[in-house]
């Protein structure tokens, strides 16, 4: 007797002519190959603007930083329990200030660092524009949209004003005039528009108290809980890095993603039922043989195992073309770009694309999990089937 294998393969063939493939068989197997591909093409896109938000972030934001929440923290002593912990740290603070360039004033978060040339190297690609020789004594680097908003291009002077610090004998808060030394673009969220990085030089001369507002910056710390290092005091310091700052962000592209593949899936679903048709009518047309190969001793094993396997070949051909397909355009697509990204969204004008093998292997078993669910009923159908009552049965 024929293997299930077999008898599998000939039951999705027409009764006529045994070497063409069923046209039920054939939409059932392009259902399932689109809804494969689709959902390998989506998690790639969805995949490729996650990688890219990262990539900003982490351009754009310091790995950790160490703020103080109590006047007993002191960054000097911090820093140096750091360093003895092999941990790498370096000033940092934030102040809301004031630019004004002419008539326009703008409301920014200047981001004072250190060394405005190592961060001006951080941001690598991400400088668009920039001096060709050193800056003046204040030095600012802004973002693409402020420079935009207005009207400054590298070298070009901007006033920077700290309405907190104002005096009360004071007409006018404190301000300085500041040079453009560069002009990033990161492409994403406020970034481009709400920020001006200046070196501490350039901030003292500004902020008259910059010391009560400064913390550490810090290379990730590698501890065994999301808490700090055991020589600083979680009453005296706050670990904040560009997850925790983001998270809703991050949750909600995870959550998207999420929704994303379940809603793809059911393009999947809807061709497994396609094949449980396919399969119910292949039954129909097979209820004699299906008889005749009882009375000659077929169990219901045999029987059921055949119309299993019988959703799993077309789910097998269905998911190797998709899958197949999805993952030849996502790397036709990171070797050689031709789809055009949405503006705005992307810095390079290009779809981004990840293919990730886990997602791949969701996408396979998936689907491959449907399709053999799909010839659940077709098989009981099969088993129920009485050979006596078949044998006789007139089509």
């Amino acid at each position: 007797m024929n293997n299930p294998w077999q008898l599998s393969l000939r039951l999705l063939l027409w009764k006529k002519a045994r070497r063409k493939l069923n046209r039920s068989t054939l939409v059932s197997v392009a259902g399932i190959a689109a809804g494969s591909a689709v959902l390998v093409l989506t998690l790639s896109i969805l995949n490729g603007f996650e990688w890219q938000v990262w990539d900003s972030l982490a351009t754009f934001e310091e790995p950790a930083v160490l703020l103080p929440i109590s006047p007993r923290a002191d960054p000097v002593s911090a820093a140096a329990g750091l360093a003895g912990a092999g941990v790498r740290s370096r000033p940092y603070a934030e102040r809301k200030l004031v630019v004004q360039s002419g008539e326009d004033y703008r409301l920014v978060m200047a981001r004072i660092v250190p060394d405005l040339d190592a961060r001006k190297a951080a941001f690598g690609d991400a400088i668009i524009q920039e001096l060709p020789y050193a800056p003046a004594r204040f030095p600012a680097i802004i973002g693409s949209l402020l420079a935009d908003r207005l009207g400054l291009l590298p070298g070009d002077e901007l006033h920077l004003i700290s309405p907190l610090d104002i005096a009360l004998t004071a007409l006018s808060p404190p301000r300085i005039v500041a040079t453009v030394q560069a002009i990033f673009e990161v492409g994403m969220l406020n970034f481009d528009e709400a920020y001006v990085f200046v070196d501490f030089a350039t901030a003292e001369a500004l902020i008259p108290r910059l010391a009560s507002y400064s913390g550490l910056s810090v290379d990730r710390i590698d501890n065994d809980g999301p808490g700090l290092p055991g020589q600083l005091s979680e009453d005296e310091w706050s670990l904040r890095t560009w997850e925790t700052n983001h998270a809703d962000l991050l949750a909600a592209m995870r959550m998207e993603k999420l929704g994303s593949t379940v809603v793809l899936f059911l393009i999947i679903l809807v061709a497994s039922f396609n094949a449980t048709s396919t399969m119910v009518m292949s039954v129909m047309e097979k209820y004699r043989e299906i008889g005749i190969l009882r009375s000659l001793g077929a169990s219901r094993r045999f029987i059921r195992t055949m119309f299993l396997r019988q959703g799993l070949i077309i789910g097998l051909v269905g998911v190797g073309l998709g899958v197949g397909l999805g993952t030849m355009v996502v790397l036709l697509q990171t070797t050689y770009p031709f789809i055009p990204g949405p503006a705005g969204l992307t810095t390079d004008g290009v779809l981004p694309m990840d293919l990730r093998w886990p997602d791949l292997a969701v996408v396979a078993v998936g689907a491959l999990a449907l399709n053999l669910a799909a010839g659940w009923y077709p098989a009981r159908y099969a088993v129920a089937i009485e050979p006596a009552q078949a044998v006789n049965y007139e089509k």
